[in-house]
């Protein structure tokens, strides 16, 4: 099995001083290929941080960070850009959506740099929009449709960038018990189809469609439990 992520006692401290705040404390991690891992811990243990330095929106304070082989201390910006568009992709608790962009166009974003035709780009973002149930509302905007359908834009415009990395920030976090049983279903098909998910939560009923289990505490993870998913009726 392919290692696609390796963390090597990274640290993260925020501001200096009496303010010094240690969002990351020798954090050591590998990460497989097609792993559907959860994080959990409480409010401030770091787990967002871990997150975002995951997807290259922040970078370690000190330790190192390994994408697919490559050790990101030593990377320069393009690349950074190059591993958000094409490697890494982000679903997020509030949608992130451009409320003045159709769906069509928000599934589109990470393609607008892309050397494609626009008909590619078109049977592209068709194909994801159909899978996803929500073809039929291409051309709304965020604010005319409902939360959950907003979650599955947002998941389609991960999946459009081709990304075999999906970091999910709280993905049910802004909807109703039905709904989000409905995502962790799709997600859990997205991932048999060997997509690597890590997925941030609160919710242990989230963390139990996972595979393995992470929770952290105070920057410092202290437990890491790989477990076989029962395929059960959830409430």
């Amino acid at each position: 099995m392919d290692k696609v992520i390796k963390l090597n006692d990274v640290v993260k401290i925020y501001g200096a001083g009496q303010s010094k705040v240690v969002a990351l404390n020798n954090v050591s991690l590998e990460i497989f290929k097609g792993e559907y891992i959860s994080v959990m811990g409480p409010s401030g243990s770091g787990k967002s941080t871990l997150l975002n330095i995951l997807g290259c929106m922040d970078t370690a304070t000190s330790g190192h960070y390994y994408i697919n082989g490559r050790d990101v201390s030593k990377l320069k910006r393009k690349d950074f850009n190059r591993i958000r568009n094409c490697e890494v992709s982000f679903i997020f608790q509030n949608f992130a959506l451009l409320k003045n962009y159709s769906v069509y166009e928000n599934v589109e974003l990470p393609l607008c740099h892309r050397k494609m035709s626009h008909k590619e780009k078109k049977n592209k973002i068709m194909k994801y929009l159909d899978r996803l149930g929500i073809a039929n509302l291409s051309n709304k905007k965020p604010t005319e449709i409902s939360g959950g359908q907003q979650q599955r834009v947002a998941i389609a415009r991960a999946l459009v960038s081709n990304a075999d990395i999906i970091l999910a920030d709280e993905p049910t976090g802004a909807l109703d018990q039905k709904t989000g049983q409905e995502l962790m279903e799709l997600l859990s098909s997205i991932n048999k189809e060997g997509k690597t998910l890590i997925i941030i939560t609160h919710d242990k009923n989230v963390a139990s469609y996972c595979k393995r289990n992470i929770l952290l505490t105070d920057g410092k993870i202290i437990e890491d439990v790989s477990s076989v998913v029962p395929d059960v009726k959830r409430t």
